[in-house]
């Protein structure tokens, strides 16, 4: 598995996680279905704000998604990153034999942001 179980942020602040994920176009509508487990569970944790997968309008021979999440804090991930349901949902994401992922999973805090003027 080339993905990270654990998230230690060590920020107290909100967080943003981003990941991407490579797949067979041929897996692209099957990722995208999969994938959706493992967001569920995350997604009833505390401190969890939002999610979006993002899918290239074009296809190549892979398809690289983006997730990207939003969480209150650095804490918050840490902890639902600890959460047992939710590692034993990504190990099946990587370990469904129809699905040949590679992941780069990175968290991110804002140090500029714009509003409309």
């Amino acid at each position: 598995m080339s993905h990270s179980l654990s998230s230690k942020t060590g920020v107290d602040g909100p967080v943003t996680v981003i990941k991407t994920y490579t797949v067979p176009t041929g897996e692209a509508d099957y990722f995208t279905e999969a994938y959706q487990e493992n967001a569920r569970i995350m997604s009833a944790q505390p401190g969890f704000v939002r999610s979006r997968l993002h899918r290239p309008l074009a296809d190549a021979s892979e398809t690289r998604f983006v997730h990207i999440a939003e969480w209150t804090s650095g804490t918050a991930l840490d902890r639902a990153t600890g959460n047992p349901e939710w590692h034993a949902s990504l190990q099946r994401l990587f370990d469904d034999p129809g699905l040949h992922i590679t992941s780069e999973p990175a968290s991110y805090r804002v140090v500029v942001e714009l509003h409309p003027s």
